[in-house]
Parts: C-alpha cells; structure tokens; sequence
C-alpha cells in the first residue's frame, strides 16, 4: 500500500507487515516487527509436552513449598512458642512497604544434600522494597535447626552478597544464629569469613550494610552485626558474643546470663556495638524500616506493565514440555516474553542456531540471544558482534540457553576459534547480563551463552533444564563410579546431577522458575541490574567501538 507524503508530495510505500497490526502511528510509537506465532498447540506432541511441564512444575510446587515450611511443626513451635520470636518470613513481610512481596532467590538451596536437607539454605534471601527502595535481605531462619550455618548456608550467602555487591544494593541482614554446624565446620570457618570481607568490601563503596539482631549471634556469627554500618538490637532475645554463657562457665566458673553478657542493653550502652535499642520485635522492624529510610537511596521506579505480549504464556508450558525445541519454537518463546511480541532481529540470515536481537521487557530495551543448538563459528561471530554493540549503547543482555541438541560433533580449528572470540566479548562487557536456561546448557555453550562462571547478575532455570559437561549419549557411555560402602541416604531428596533441582540446591542457580513466571522475572532482574548502572557514551575509541570478527 501507498499513501501520499503531505510534505514532499511524494508516494511512500508502507510495508503489509505494519499494517498488518495496526496504523502507521501506533507502529512508530511502538518499534519492531511482531513475531508471527507459530506453535501448534493442538497435537498430541503439543499435550504430552504441557503435561510433562505440569508434571514438573508440580515437583517444584512441592520442593518450594517445603523449604517455605522450614524447620516442619517442630522448628516453628520452638521458635514461637518457647522461644517467642517472629518467624522470619513475617519479620520480612513486616519490614517491607504494604502491598509489596519479596522477590526471593535460591528459595530451594539445601535439598538432597550429602548431609540431608537444610531447608532454603537456612537462610531466607531476595530483594524487598522499603520506603521505596530496593533491599537485598539476608535473614536466618531459626527453625531450620536453631539457625545453625551449615556449608550450604555459606554458600547461599556469598552468592546473594555477590548479586548484592554487582548490583550495588543496600544489604540488610536479620540475624539470628547458633553459629557454624561443628561438625561440618572445615567446610564452613574460612570460607564463611569471606562474608564479613564482603561487608567490609561493600561498605567501602558505598553500599550500605544494615543488621537486625533478632535472635543469638554466636561465634563467627557476632561478626554479622559488628562489621555493619548500622546495627538494631531486640531486648532479651537478641544476644552477640563469640562464646555464650555455657562456654564461659566451662571456661572461668563464672555464672553469666545472655543478657548481662551480650544482650541489648549492654552493647547499646557499654560496647557500643549496637546503635539502636528495640524493645520488642515489633518496635524493631520500625526502627529498621527507619534506618533504611536514612541511607539516602535511590528509589526504585514501577515496572511498565501496559504493553504486555500479544500470545498466551500458557505457551510456555507447552515449550517447556518439549524434548527439543527448534528455531520455530526460539521465536515463539520470544513472542510471548516481549513487549508486544516485537523484536528486532540482527543478522537474521547469518549463522544457523543464533538468534539476535533487540526488544523490550516491562518497557525496558534488553539485546536478546538465544541458541537453538550448536554455536557454529558464524553465530559465534554474529554474538560477538551484537554484545558489543549492546555494550556500546548501554543496553543489557538477555541470554537464553537452549542447548537441547547433541554438541557431540567434532569442531574444527576456525569454529573453536570463533567460539573463544565470542567468549572474550561477552566476558567483558560492562552492562549488566541475566542469564535464563531453558532447554540446556552443555559443554561450551556454558561459556559462549554466559553461564555461571561468566557474571551474569542472575542466572536461572526452567524446571525441565540441564546443566552438562558435556552431551548425554556421551555420558551414558561413561562407566559410574564403584561405590565401595553405601551412603546412608540422609535427604528425603534424590536430583540428577545434571538437573536444574540438583543445581539450585547448591546454588549454581540463582531460583527454578516456572515457565507461566519467566517475563515477570526477567523483568525484574534486568531493572535490578541497571538500577545503578552508570552509561559511559563518552568514552569512544578503540575500547568502545564494536568490532567485525
């Protein structure tokens, strides 16, 4: 179609993709082509895929559901009833603004560990809206075994101080611990000091470290609170020394109660350790909500939510399901993920597997890549070409793991080659990069596809996802390991080791998310990562200029 340009007089030609989904105007205010849908959602392939994702999600609901209860019946009757204290996910919801809900990380850490299941890790984690702002909170659980840290605790820690320390927000921590699993403790004491340099560390920069007594802080634990900025302390319940009162009997003969040791009034008053004295719980979560109104932060901004995807995400299920999904299936996950199912492909007829371009989550433009198999050496070129150029505009990257076909083929040298291109690009970009894997990760596209060891500020999974060295007909041959004694198994838990269950149990994933969850995740991971990032579009040159492999 045609139509007559008032201004020069001449006859414009408009293309049948625009007018296909509505008038010129509405198209110049909203970019990009709308994907076409294409998945079939009607065959029996189709329903024996939703009914594999139902079967998962299911088990996901399930595991969730049983980190959320914690310590079981008997956990959070000690808590409550003998030890009177809140539980954790109360004081949480108590701190943050009405209406507002943690957006929680690692919520299924510590199942089907070696040493049996330690529910969330033993530690509730996410990022909270107070006053406005974004928090990240670390808080104990004290009725998954009296909030003792066990190896998984340290690691859950580190990692969520490490999206903390990317993301340049403000950490609150709620305290209230036993201290190290003795036990376990070689696997616990050096690495777990690593978190008191991180405060040290964060603090140095300007990211504020806050603590809420709660609860006891003893042995390593008492560093919590001490190495933090600003530190609120609840009267009779929370205690902080390094050897509780039993210790000092055994050790002098001297009869001390917790309070006159480290209670509240005495670090307010004589140690000086604490800077804010609560009288209970109630008045503590207050004070805390003040303190953080105090750091002076930047507030976080609403997510658009006015242009949501033209297709229905029950379709996701259906991707999820599949065994394998194809480069029709990458286009249409794409389309129900993106503002308006619009996206902008770049270098649409260039490498076989790889798809590139730009769109936007919530109303903010990310640069997309996904996989559907193998990185051959021309998508590896056209990745690394299209990172650079989302690095030189200061606009975030989205990679998407769909590695479900066999890697098992050999590669030559030029492939390999390329391959390492890609890899050094995406390893120093500077905006942030959030990592979601679908199908798979195998081999080296846990490298050329930003996996864990590449920084991503997050990284999560599909339930049906995998995690592999290297393609599985490949490890089927491999001969297992004798066993020379049989464990006793200690977890009610069992995970393949290349399952995404069995990698967020250890934190090599940063959450399981149902397929129906995936645009409201992404979308707020992405704001998260560039709530603080600071565009650098001056500096030109060699550095930031992208270059054609």
């Amino acid at each position: 179609m045609s139509v007559l340009c008032a201004r020069t007089g001449f006859l414009i030609k408009i293309p049948s993709l625009y007018l296909a989904h509505g008038s010129l105007n509405t198209q110049a205010a909203r970019p990009f082509p709308v994907i076409s849908d294409t998945l079939n959602t009607t065959s029996a392939q189709a329903q024996d895929a939703r009914a594999r994702a139902t079967g998962l999600i299911t088990e996901l609901r399930a595991q969730i559901e049983t980190c959320v209860q914690g310590g079981g019946e008997k956990g959070i009757a000690r808590h409550v009833r003998l030890n009177k204290k809140v539980l954790v996910r109360e004081r949480i919801r108590r701190i943050l603004d009405p209406g507002t809900e943690l957006w929680e990380l690692c919520t299924t850490a510590g199942l089907g560990l070696e040493y049996g299941d330690v529910p969330c890790g033993g530690t509730v984690c996410g990022v909270g809206r107070i006053h406005g702002s974004d928090v990240m909170i670390i808080a104990n659980d004290g009725t998954v075994k009296g909030g003792t840290f066990y190896p998984i605790t340290i690691s859950k820690q580190l990692r969520v101080q490490e999206i903390c320390w990317k993301n340049r927000l403000a950490c609150l921590q709620i305290v209230d611990t036993g201290g190290a699993f003795l036990p376990l403790q070689s696997d616990i004491f050096l690495r777990g000091g690593r978190g008191f340099a991180n405060q040290a560390l964060m603090s140095s920069q300007g990211i504020q470290q806050v603590a809420l007594v709660s609860g006891l802080c003893t042995a390593g634990g008492a560093y919590a609170p001490t190495m933090s900025d600003v530190a609120i302390i609840t009267h009779r319940i929370g205690n902080i020394y390094l050897g509780g009162p039993p210790l000092v009997k055994a050790a002098t003969g001297e009869v001390v109660t917790g309070e006159e040791l480290g209670g509240a009034t005495m670090h307010c008053s004589v140690s000086g350790i604490t800077d804010h004295f609560a009288k209970d719980e109630e008045e503590s979560f207050e004070i805390t909500r003040d303190v953080v109104a105090s750091l002076n932060l930047e507030l976080t901004s609403e997510l658009d939510s006015s242009c949501p995807p033209l297709y229905d995400s029950t379709g996701l299920e259906q991707l999820a399901g599949q065994t394998q999904m194809l480069k029709p299936d990458v286009y249409a996950l794409l389309g129900r993920l993106l503002d308006g199912s619009r996206f902008l492909e770049f270098k649409t007829m260039f490498g076989e597997s790889l798809v590139c371009g730009f769109g936007r989550l919530s109303g903010q433009l990310v640069g997309v890549l996904i996989n559907a198999g193998n990185i051959t050496g021309a998508d590896a070129q056209k990745g690394g070409h299209f990172v650079q150029l989302c690095d030189n505009r200061d606009i975030p990257l989205v990679f998407i793991q769909n590695s479900s076909n066999s890697s098992s083929e050999s590669v030559d040298a030029s492939t390999l080659k390329e391959r390492a291109k890609f890899i050094q690009c995406q390893s120093i970009v500077r905006v942030p990069k959030v990592t979601l894997n679908v199908g798979g990760a195998i081999s080296d596209e846990n490298y050329t596809m930003c996996g864990p060891s590449f920084d991503p500020r997050f990284y999560f999974m599909w339930p049906g996802a995998r995690l592999l060295k290297s393609d599985p007909a490949v490890l089927s041959d491999e001969p297992e390991a004798a066993s020379s004694k049989p464990r006793k198994q200690l977890s009610e838990y069992k995970f393949e080791s290349s399952s995404a269950a069995w990698a967020a149990a250890r934190t090599l994933c940063d959450g399981i998310i149902a397929p129906g969850e995936t645009r409201e995740v992404l979308s707020r991971a992405v704001q998260l990562g560039m709530l603080h990032h600071t565009p650098l579009r001056d500096s030109r040159g060699q550095s930031r200029a992208a270059i054609r492999m």
